[in-house]
């Protein structure tokens, strides 16, 4: 039997300041707005049960999902969820995609599939699992009118958690989950602060993590590596390109309160000549880096350089004691003490096989880090784990001597005369929470399956039984 209740909606949630409410309702942040009668059943007005990894969840979703939205502008469009009873906006995230299937930056010079700022069946919704919510069964229609319900379906706890959109809320403001400051070179969420070099922010300085216990009071990270090797022709010498042989200029960032993407261009010189361009997008989220790199090496290079290869990696700043697993070692963990074991040595013969690819390190301190590696399917050319933990072992450029530890993947040949792309994914947490890496590394990239339907129209609110006769 359904049980109506009677609440006070106010938008005192955190992210939000309602700046204009459409139609006759004009309120200021904190002013209580209305009365909204929520019709739900007890089962789905129980405490959702979730794990960190869905908390962690960010939901991309195509428009062509979502018919009912397609042909209206992103800012006439606002998520609600329900959530402890009040029906509230939640943050979220509409992005123009290019022809080439990724978020449309005009800088990026490649064409805009259909129509600025307007909701194309290509396009991509943003928002997070967590603010997700229950089912509205019923509502104040002197409230808002609702144009359709999203229904998320977690494949882990098997339950079905709900958003609705309004066409009549606009004007919401919302603090971004994640930022860029360019000019001072920070890159933050609620989670994780990351100092970069302004000029570079592929340079990275500190980086610290708030649910960090530890003994470490420094930055936890020494910095991002990338280096490219390669062997000279006509010449048994192999030369070796870093950080400080790459030169990267930022074109565009664009900030949402979902994410931040960087779009950069670099390239790597050898003897003052650009050999090796990059095409970078860095993909800020509130617990995780995405790092998409299209990397090109011209054919007039194969006449003087031979058998590329590249390296990216993460070096971590004296983080004993720390466990290491991988897809190489799923089950017992290396422990970081500085010192390479004949176990932590067997892990470098190891070359990834059907993709798997993840990392794990967790401090057992309140900072975990999980890795993975992305190339092209049809990509066949060996990839190894990089892992060196030397706390002697000094491998410039870096801040803090020693590798403490370093942590990446190994690509053995870069393709010549063509475009390769891979993508470094990390995602850092304060625990993963009574499941197994290899579990995390299945559950993270399970997206919850979605559905929606339009509300055609307006809901009359249910009525008390005193007032239903």
């Amino acid at each position: 039997m359904n049980t109506t209740i009677t609440i006070k909606a106010s938008l005192t949630y955190l992210c939000v300041k309602p700046a204009q409410l459409a139609g006759r309702l004009l309120v200021s942040c904190a002013a209580l707005m209305s009365i909204i009668q929520i019709t739900t059943t007890p089962a789905q007005a129980a405490t959702p049960i979730t794990t960190q990894v869905e908390e962690q969840q960010i939901i991309e979703l195509k428009a062509i999902e979502l018919p009912e939205l397609v042909n209206r502008s992103f800012e006439k469009l606002t998520l609600l969820a329900v959530k402890n009873g009040l029906l509230i906006p939640v943050p979220h995230q509409f992005e123009d995609i290019d022809e080439n299937g990724q978020s449309w930056f005009k800088e990026d010079g490649t064409p805009l599939l259909g129509r600025e700022g307007i909701v194309d069946p290509h396009d991509s919704l943003f928002f997070r699992y967590a603010d997700t919510g229950q089912r509205i069964d019923a509502f104040n229609s002197g409230f808002t009118r609702i144009a359709a319900e999203i229904q998320v379906l977690s494949s882990q706890t098997n339950e079905i958690r709900y958003l609705y959109v309004s066409d009549q809320l606009t004007g919401f403001q919302y603090k971004p989950l994640t930022q860029y400051d360019q000019k001072a070179g920070i890159i933050k969420s609620d989670y994780f602060t990351l100092h970069t070099k302004p000029e570079d922010f592929l340079s990275w300085n500190d980086f610290t993590y708030n649910s960090y216990q530890g003994e470490q009071q420094n930055s936890l990270l020494d910095t991002l590596k990338f280096r490219m090797e390669a062997g000279v022709l006509f010449n048994s010498a192999t030369i070796t390109l870093d950080n400080n042989d790459i030169k990267t200029e930022v074109l565009a960032v664009k900030q949402g309160p979902i994410r931040t993407i960087i779009l950069a261009k670099s390239h790597l010189t050898f003897a003052s000549i650009p050999v090796v361009f990059l095409d970078i997008r860095f993909n800020v989220l509130p617990q995780q880096f995405n790092i998409s790199v299209n990397v090109e090496v011209p054919a007039i290079i194969s006449t003087v350089l031979s058998n590329p290869q590249a390296t990216i990696s993460i070096d971590g700043n004296n983080l004993l004691g720390s466990d290491i697993l991988t897809a190489f070692n799923p089950v017992t963990p290396t422990k970081v003490d500085g010192h390479m074991s004949d176990r932590e040595i067997k892990l470098l013969t190891k070359t990834v096989d059907n993709g798997e690819s993840w990392v794990w390190l967790g401090t057992n301190a309140g900072f975990d880090i999980y890795t993975e590696l992305h190339v092209p399917s049809n990509f066949k050319a060996p990839i190894s784990l990089h892992y060196v933990d030397d706390l002697s072992l000094e491998e410039k450029p870096e801040r803090f001597v020693g590798q403490g530890p370093n942590i990446g993947y190994k690509i053995h040949q870069i393709p010549i005369n063509e475009t390769f792309r891979f993508q470094f994914d990390a995602y850092f947490s304060d625990t993963i929470k009574g499941i197994t890496p290899q579990e995390f590394a299945f559950r993270i990239k399970d997206i919850p399956a979605v559905a929606s339907q339009a509300i055609a129209e307006e809901f009359n609110i249910a009525q008390d039984e005193a007032n239903s006769n």
